[in-house]
Parts: C-alpha cells; structure tokens; sequence
C-alpha cells in the first residue's frame, strides 16, 4: 500500500462513538467515512478503497466476527482496528482471529479510548499472527450407538449438579451440569463411556442440547428461589457450567440453539459458563477462534477445562478468550504428597491471574487440600470435600449444611481476632473520619457482623456502638465480592420499612465495601451512610474499595510492630507501610497529599539539662500536640528520635497543611507558656506536596520535605518556632 491519501472507514452502531473517530482522526489528516450498516459498510469497501477501518465488535444486524470473515473472503489489505467495549481479552482474541484469517490488524481500541491511543494504533505496524497448533482427539469407549440414540431422543438421561464455591469464603458460585445415564439393562453407564460414543457417531450436538435444556429448567428455577431466599451464595449471579466437546465448535447452529434456550427460560448468557476440555480448543486453530470470540461477545463464560495435562497450555491459555481455568484434578489430588502437583497447581494459579482469569480447582476431596489451596489464592473450588454431585432433590439440603458450615467458620474467625467489644483505635478511627470527609458523609463506620449484631469496631456520627443484625445493611454486604449500593433506601422494597430507614438514623444512602479476614472470611463492611439519596459513581466504588483494603490491612497488621511505644503513635515501619498506600489512592483518585517533616531542634538541650525522662517526656507532649491539631484522618508518626511526620490527604487546591501548621504554631507556644523555659519546645518544618506522578512515590516525597526541613532550620523566623 503506498503513501497515499489515508482513508479510514468507520462501522459502528453507536452514533457518538462514530462522530468521535471521525473528529480525532480527521485532526489527525485522515479523510473520514462513517456507516452503521454493513451493506454500506460493504459498498465503501467496493467503490471507496479504504486504507484503514474501524470496525465495531458487537453490531444489531451482522456481528464483528462476521464482518471480519466477509472481508477475509474479500482479500480486503486495508489496516484494521477493532473497537468494542467488550474487554480487552475478547478484543485481543477477535484481533488474534482476524489476524488468522490474513487481515492486516493493527491494534484494539477498548471503549472508551483516547485521541493518543488512536494515533498510537494508526501509526502502528501491522500484526501478524501467530503460529496456531492443534491437538489429537481423544479416542472413545464403544457402547450401542442405537441405545444411546434412543436414549437422547427419549430424554432419558439426567443431570446432576456439583457445587462450585469461593475458595476463601466457601460461598457458593454456581454448579456444574453432570450428565448422567441410568440404562434399564445395563445399569449406571459411565459418562466418559456415552460422551465418548456420542462424539465418535455424530450425536454430541443432540446430548449437549438436552443436557443444557435440563440444566437451564433446573437452574432457572433455582435462580428465582435463590432471589427470595437466604443461601449460603454470594451476591453474584450464580454460575451454570456445562461441558462443550471439541466437536461442537464446528457447529454455530449448536450454539444458536443453546442462547434460544437461555432465553427461552430466562437465564443470562452470563451466567452460563462452557467448559471445553484443554486439547479441544486447539483442534482448528481459527475457527475456535472465532466461535469462542463470538461466544464471549454474546456473554458466555468460557472455561478450559482439566488444564494442564494437554500439549499446547500456554499457547491455548493466552489466544484463547477464556474467563476461568480450571486445574486438571489429577493435580489437585495428589498435592498433598507430590511435589510436583503442588509446583505444577501454584504455577497455573499464578500464570491465570497474571492474565486476569479466574481459577477453580476440581478434585478436593479433603481439608487439607483446600488449605494448600487458599494459601495460593485459588478463588474457586469444587470436590467431593465441599460436595458430591446432587441429585436436585438434594441440593437444597446441601445448602442448608453449607449455609450453617460457612457461617460457623466465619464467626470462629471474627471472635478469634478479638476485636469484639474492644475499645476505640486511632488506626481505625483515622480511615472513618477520612471517609467522613473525602465522601462529605455524616456517617462513616467499621462494622463487624457478629451472630446476631452488627457491632462498631469504629465509627463517627453515630451515637449506638451497635444494632440488630437483622436490620443491617452489611449483613447484605458481606454476601457480596464488591461494593454494596443502596440510593434511596426509602424507595428500596426490601429496605423502605427498616427501622434504620423509617427511624434514626434515617439511612437513605449506603454503601458498604465487605472486608475480610487474612484467610478469606467475610468479618463485616466498611461504610458509609447519608440522611439523604444520593448517587456513587465509578471512582467513588473505587474509592471506598482503597479505604476498605486499608481497614484489612489494619486488622491483619501487627500493632505491636507498627507503633512507637513510647508516644503511642506510629513508628517508622508502622507510617511507611500505610504512608505508600495514601499515595496510590491520591494517585488513583486525583487528590494531593502533603508530607510535613518536623525536627524538634532543641531537643538534645532538654536532655542533657533535664535527664532522660525530661526528653521522653518533651516527646510525648509533642506528639499529643500534634494528635490535638492535626485532623484525626491524617497520618502521624515519629520517625526516629526528635523526628516526627504527617501525611495529609486532600482535594486538589487545598491549604489544610498551612492551617495546621498554623494551629500546631499555636498549641506549642500555648504548651510553652505553661513550662519553664528550659523544657520549652522549638521545631522545624518541611513540607513537600505531590505535584507530579512520581511525586507520589514516598522517597520521593521524603526527600523533598526533609530538604525543605533542614532548609528552614537556616531562616530565623521558622528555625525557632
């Protein structure tokens, strides 16, 4: 293609994100076309010549997949770049599809994007594709073919369902669909004996249509009694998992079929989680590809299953757009005597998460199993341990075990920590006083959901240390992975007659972040609460979440490590491990944080005229100066001998550090006035604010408050304050 006029086609069905393209890459000395109709899109591709497109993923009436295989067909050379605000896994996974198909794709644009990203892409090379690999299938038991036949098309099989729950908390996630077959001669046939004869004589597309059109009645049902009831789940959407042969993959009717089916009783796409075994989906490289890309963008959750034991892991685990890896239970079995499970079990773990995918291990048949397990981060988990494959009769029995089993453990862990009726801590009291303040609430608590009370480890503008469980809010909290959100909870039929809403504290507004122990359980929430509706958008989630990690950190860290036993605030260790972690949320939220470096300078006179205990003395006054005129949000330690520090976290534009600089100005000379002189306190300051990104590294930071610090020891009117 030659250096000529650079023409970029736009199809996209969203008019705003159309007219955004067309403005940056016009700026960009792009002539600019946009259609949202694939016959058009098609024509400009004809009369036009484009030498760029942008091609949306999920269109109404021809899906980005399709489009993409027209202009395979077509031999199209023009660079491509796929927009879509699908995620960027499915993104990269239709990029590496086309990419196979021989289009020249040059790069993602994940929705929403920006003018940069986009020159970045149209300026890029194009990608070329990788190599693909493929797989044998496995070879098959032989049964009566006509028996099966009979067996399918009279719906004589039937399903079972395995529990899956979260590895830490053991709520339960979902189950996965087990078929099974009970032959009126042969007895119990074994599914790897019919699955494996069904695969081999053309009926696995009839068995996966009746396994799935009985899981989803089952399921379906189970969803609605699970909305009105209080199941030991978590507050996701639980999951279906079904298995998908390899052979399936050919046959896109197959899964037209299974989303008219989801449909037809009620069940999100989302909610359905297809397993294909490791070697399946290697055995046609592009057009698993495709179907599995396209499958993702209609809401299915992929799978691979018994990962680990095929021949190209690594390379189906990255092209492939799966959600979940589940570890082949051959290793989950032995972990406890083999070495190289337990090597083999922690490398997948790691390897999934660093490429933001969930996963679950099968075969866990004891406790110290699932131990092993959580110590890695495993996050679900599914065996004979947490329970075997239930007949539907049985699975609310189950639940019940499992409910009683879930909470029992969590309260053993709650009233092991000991904070239960314990008096008021400023490590704690710090963060609810800066939520107060960053989220303007009047309400801001650290709540523990004990057996039948939710009780206040910490807590500001409320006057009860307690309330009934059965009225908490964070008894919901804890249900779920992430921020609970209520608006208006008098407008909210399961909260409008609460007697915290109908009467004090009159709660319209909650949301609570669930904060967990070291090992997994859900303790309680950290939250906040408003007398008035009010709405909580994306970066205040994310907020709450940062202040909700802190209030885990805070529960998890040793006290005894952290603190200066002599003024009973912070020591060094205690303030940098907490210091850092104010920087990332000022980072992330776009707030400053001011560091104020203090040297007593006189310190060493007190000494040595007043003994010992005069010094130690000196620097317990100090330091409750400092508690008396800094906020009870702000950080304060002392760093070492007459050295002390505070971090501030504001919005962008505040002068808080002057005006407590000012107050503490105030308060020492107040405390000198009552002392004689000779035990009268002088200090130095030094303040340092994040201005720019690397600001809010705390080195950083330090050197610059400590240079200022020792700069000021050198001007009169601050060296002798």
């Amino acid at each position: 293609m030659g250096m000529t006029e650079k023409r970029l086609l736009v199809l996209d069905d969203d008019a705003l994100t159309g007219e955004t393209l067309k403005n940056v890459a016009e700026f960009a000395g792009m002539c600019v076309h946009v259609t949202s109709s694939p016959h058009d899109f098609f024509t400009e591709i004809d009369n036009w010549a484009p030498t760029h497109i942008a091609l949306d993923l999920v269109m109404p009436e021809m899906d980005g997949v399709e489009v993409l295989t027209e202009l395979s067909k077509r031999q199209v050379s023009a660079y491509i770049m796929i927009t879509s605000g699908v995620g960027q896994q499915v993104l990269q996974a239709a990029a590496r599809s086309a990419s196979a198909h021989g289009l020249n794709i040059i790069g993602v644009l994940p929705k929403p994007f920006s003018p940069q990203h986009f020159r970045e892409v149209v300026n890029a090379a194009p990608q070329l594709s990788d190599e693909l690999m493929s797989d044998n299938a496995r070879g098959s038991k032989e049964i009566t073919v006509a028996a099966l036949q009979e067996a399918i098309e009279n719906e004589q099989l039937y399903v079972v369902f395995q529990p899956k729950v979260e590895c830490q908390s053991g709520l339960l996630t979902g189950f996965e669909a087990l078929a099974r077959w009970q032959h009126p001669e042969l007895g119990f046939v074994s599914p790897d004996q019919f699955i494996a004869v069904a695969e081999k004589n053309n009926l696995i597309d009839l068995l996966t249509r009746l396994v799935f059109k009985k899981a989803l009645i089952w399921f379906s049902g189970f969803c609605q009694q699970k909305a009105f009831s209080n199941i030991a789940s978590t507050a996701r959407p639980l999951l279906c998992s079904i298995n998908i042969s390899v052979l399936s993959l050919r046959n896109l009717d197959l899964f037209n079929t299974l989303d008219a089916l989801c449909q037809q009783y009620g069940v999100a796409p989302e909610q359905i989680m297809l397993e294909l075994t490791e070697t399946g989906a290697m055995d046609d490289a592009v057009a698993s590809l495709d179907l599995l890309t396209r499958l993702r963008m209609r809401g299915f959750q992929l799978s691979i299953d018994d990962f680990g034991t095929g021949f190209s892991s690594m390379l189906q685990l990255v092209r492939m757009p799966f959600s979940e890896v589940k570890i082949d239970k051959s290793f989950i079995m032995t972990v406890n005597h083999s070495r190289e499970s337990r090597l083999v079990t922690k490398a997948i773990i790691d390897l999934a998460h660093s490429l933001d995918m969930l996963v679950i291990a099968e075969g866990i048949e004891d406790e110290p199993t699932l131990a092993f397990l959580q110590q890695l981060g495993c996050d679900k988990a599914q065996g004979y341990y947490i329970g075997r494959p239930l007949a539907t009769s049985e699975v609310d029995s189950w639940l019940v075990e499992r409910m009683n089993l879930v909470e029992k453990l969590r309260l053993e862990r709650l009233h092991a920590l000991k904070l239960l009726d314990t008096p008021s801590e400023q490590r704690f009291d710090r963060l609810t006083r800066l939520a107060k303040r960053l989220f303007n609430v009047p309400i801001s608590l650290v709540s523990l959901v004990d057996s039948d009370r939710q009780w206040f480890k910490s807590k500001v503008g409320l006057d009860v240390n307690e309330t009934p469980r059965e009225y908490a809010f964070c008894h919901t909290t804890i249900q779920h992975d992430d921020a609970f959100v209520v608006l208006d909870a008098s407008k909210d039929p399961i909260y409008r007659e609460n007697p915290l809403v109908t009467g004090m504290p009159y709660i319209r507004f909650y949301a609570g972040q669930p904060i967990t122990a070291p090992t997994g359980e859900r303790l309680g929430s950290f939250c906040i609460i408003d007398d008035k509706p009010r709405f909580f958008n994306e970066q205040e989630v994310a907020l709450l979440k940062e202040l909700g990690t802190m209030v885990e950190e805070e529960i998890a860290a040793n006290m005894k490590l952290a603190e200066d036993h002599l003024t009973g605030i912070l020591n060094r260790r205690g303030f940098e491990n907490r210091a850092q972690h104010m920087l990332d949320l000022c980072l992330k939220q776009n707030m400053t944080a001011s560091l104020i470096y203090i040297d007593i300078n006189n310190f060493k006179r007190i000494n040595d005229q007043g003994g010992h205990q005069a010094g130690d003395d000196a620097l317990k006054d100090f330091a409750m100066l400092l508690q008396q005129t800094f906020r009870d949000s702000d950080l304060m330690a002392r760093i070492g001998g007459d050295e002390f520090i505070v971090m501030m976290v504001n919005p962008q534009g505040s002068t808080s550090h002057k005006e407590a600089i000012e107050r503490l100005k105030n308060a020492v000379q107040g405390h000198n006035n009552t002392v004689d002189s000779s035990l009268q306190l002088h200090f130095s300051y030094g303040i340092a604010q994040t201005v720019v990104t690397t600001d809010y590294h705390l080195p950083t930071l330090y050197d610059k408050a400590d240079q200022m610090m020792y700069a000021n020891k050198h001007r009169p009117e601050i060296s002798d304050l």
